[in-house]
């Protein structure tokens, strides 16, 4: 009677822990499979967000989200003020600016015209090119996911960045750039409203190899800043022939230089090529001493190698130094 009490209570508690066990076994398998599920969605989803499918000029392009290792033929001024500075860019043609100096630095130089051997030693993961290369796009495009842009795709630099932002998935530093060139461009008018009045016109001449030529807002050598930032108003021939028609470069001869630079100041670009016989034949001509902003003494020299840049960062060191120049004369 004793034993039979013994395994009947045996048999019993060897039941309620085979319960339990399976119970316990059940909710394990449970959470494994969440626990899988849950690894598996978020591996996908890392996959999914690792590349974004763009538009370009040449159709749709898959590119990283994140890119880490751009090469870029061109832009790489533009990269540089969005948080994106290239491993690799054309450093004869497009790199020196004196408002990049650090970060230019850690890029290599990619040759003039570019290497593309020079390209695959640097492991891109995306590379940004311009007209200047679009020629080579599909052997760019074996080595990496590449963005062609096109000058025709902006208009500005303000478009340029924009541009940059939407397609590179850096619109929150598009805008904070676009936020510190307002916010530079506003000070610095303010610092010369006693000495440019509104209204006052200003003409950009830009001199290289025995050619005279007149500069609208966007061919570098300050006309952003001029125009834009500071918004110094240009001729009306000017604003027709130049910047409206929209080829921002217009080439003169010596005799008609009074009809576009006939303005309250003048600011002049020598390109490193100009030499000094160039330079005399303009400056010591009695058509050019005859002008009203040469007479006022209100002619600046803008030095090729600070002015000849275009990128977002360069324009904004720009206006600092042309607002310097216009309320102390020394300086120019």
């Amino acid at each position: 009677m004793n034993y039979y009490r013994y395994t009947k209570k045996t048999i019993l508690t060897g039941v309620l822990l085979l319960c339990i066990a399976l119970v316990l076994g059940a909710c394990s398998g449970r959470t494994s499979t969440t626990s899988a599920t849950d690894s598996q969605q978020t591996n996908t989803e890392s996959s999914q967000s690792a590349t974004r499918t763009i538009d370009t000029a040449k159709g749709k392009v898959t590119i990283p989200t994140n890119p880490k290792r751009i090469v870029s033929t061109y832009y790489h001024g533009t990269l540089i003020a969005l948080g994106l500075t290239p491993v690799g860019a054309n450093k004869e043609w497009w790199m020196g600016s004196p408002f990049l100096k650090e970060q230019e630095q850690s890029i290599s130089d990619i040759g003039t015209p570019t290497s593309l051997e020079k390209v695959v030693e640097l492991n891109p993961d995306l590379i940004v090119i311009n007209d200047f290369d679009v020629e080579k796009y599909e052997e760019y495009s074996k080595i990496a996911p590449t963005i062609y842009v096109p000058y025709s795709s902006y208009h500005n630099p303000k478009e340029e960045i924009q541009l940059f932002g939407t397609l590179l998935n850096r619109e929150k530093e598009a805008k904070a750039w676009l936020d510190r060139y307002d916010q530079t461009a506003e000070q610095a008018r303010e610092q010369i409203k006693n000495r440019v009045k509104p209204g006052q016109t200003a003409a950009l001449i830009n001199v290289r190899s025995k050619k005279i030529a007149v500069l609208g807002e966007n061919y570098g050598r300050g006309g952003y800043a001029i125009y834009d930032a500071l918004q110094l108003k240009p001729l009306d021939i000017v604003q027709k022939e130049v910047i409206d028609s929209d080829a921002q470069i217009k080439d003169i001869s010596l005799e008609v230089l009074p009809e576009y630079a006939n303005a309250d100041y003048i600011f002049i670009c020598f390109n490193n090529d100009a030499e000094q016989v160039d330079k005399s034949s303009i400056l010591d001509n009695p058509l050019w001493k005859s002008l009203p902003a040469v007479k006022k003494g209100q002619v600046y020299m803008l030095p090729y190698d600070t002015y000849a840049y275009y990128d977002p960062e360069s324009i904004i060191g720009q206006i600092g130094l042309i607002k310097d120049m216009l309320i102390d004369k020394n300086k120019s």
